[in-house]
């Protein structure tokens, strides 16, 4: 079983997504599904927020998976990292900023689209020859 394998099978055991596991660690989706090894950088991040993930059992595959008095809780919110929240908030300004200028454009599409759709309905009501005089005139 490949390191990302063991990571997998620990996932299920606890009820963690994989999405939210990547939104825990910060790591980038798909990371799990890639080829590409674990490198220990990654298994520092993933041990840091997983304390009850056994670290000998992950290794060299020796152990119980779980570390001793710590039973499965979907609903520890501990792992959490802190500098993940902050990150998370700056995201959602930056969101909501951007939310803000394609509200507004939207707007102003609505406007133009109803002053187009205005204009092409005095075109239909008109005469073949207000609508040639009226280009004429341009």
């Amino acid at each position: 079983m490949t390191d990302k394998q063991k990571i997998v099978e620990y996932l299920k055991y606890k009820g963690i997504s994989k999405n939210k596991f990547y939104i825990q660690t910060g790591l980038s989706v798909g990371f799990l599904d890639s080829g590409k090894s674990l490198g220990v950088d990654k298994l520092r991040e993933i041990l840091d927020i997983y304390h009850d993930l056994n670290p000998a059992w992950f290794l060299p595959g020796n152990g119980p998976m779980l570390l001793s008095g710590n039973e499965p809780n979907e609903s520890e919110e501990r792992y959490v990292k802190s500098i993940n929240i902050t990150d998370l908030i700056a995201r959602i300004e930056v969101l909501s900023v951007q939310l803000g200028t394609q509200i507004n454009e939207n707007k102003h599409l609505q406007e133009t689209n109803g002053r187009l759709l205005a204009l092409l309905d005095d075109l239909r009501r008109s005469s073949p020859d207000d609508v040639r005089h009226g280009f004429e005139d341009e």
